[in-house]
């Protein structure tokens, strides 16, 4: 692997992270942001379980996709088979964790299997089909968008935190605020990524 491609896969990893981050630029993802968001500990536990399953999933599905859906040319099947996989990888985290940590299973409750229908984890297995990456690509993608989900909803519960420590208008809300919140990172997050690509 050449300086180039490891520039190429740098900026991919970057790009989904930051300028385009599944849950502040295409708002995918945010209802666990919003429900889950309220804690620093179980928002961080669950940024790291859904770039877990995001990382897996993709990777699994690119394999699926090139390799049998499309020599079969059933491409129209592709998500019913995503979803299956992420279902699958979802059901086997689940298991693990009622094993192994089951203080962090604990703490998910209800939304731990509904990491299965989160749509950021969806959306990335889509678009790697949709941007024709190759197998390396995708992994740097997909990786690219666990860490920006896990930063968002890890800034998220820090702001959360001081939140709940003012008082705010009860014509706002909780969600009201939390979506007001997210609206200002998703600038914040667009600002950065534009003062980067000038410098580059």
């Amino acid at each position: 692997m050449d300086l180039n491609q490891i520039i190429f896969l740098l900026q991919i990893v970057f790009t989904a992270a930051i300028a385009e981050n599944m849950a502040l630029y295409y708002f995918l993802g945010t209802c666990p942001l919003i429900s889950v968001s309220s804690d620093l500990r179980t928002s961080f536990q669950m940024g790291l379980t859904v770039s877990f399953v995001m990382l897996i999933a993709t990777a699994f599905n690119f394999v699926i996709y090139h390799y049998l859906l499309v020599p079969l040319q059933i491409e129209y099947l592709q998500l019913l088979f995503f979803v299956l996989v992420i279902a699958a990888v979802t059901q086997f985290l689940e298991q693990f964790l009622d094993r192994f940590f089951p203080e962090i299973y604990a703490s998910f409750g209800i939304f731990l299997p509904l990491i299965a229908v989160n749509c950021a984890i969806l959306g990335v297995c889509i678009f790697v089909v949709l941007r024709e990456y190759d197998f390396v690509s995708s992994v740097a993608y997909s990786l690219g968008s666990g860490l920006g989900w896990l930063l968002v909803i890890c800034l998220m519960a820090s702001l959360r935190r001081r939140v709940d420590e003012t008082r705010i208008s009860i014509y706002l809300g909780k969600t009201g605020i939390t979506m007001l919140i997210a609206s200002v990172m998703a600038m914040a997050f667009y600002g950065l990524s534009t003062v980067i690509k000038g410098l580059g």
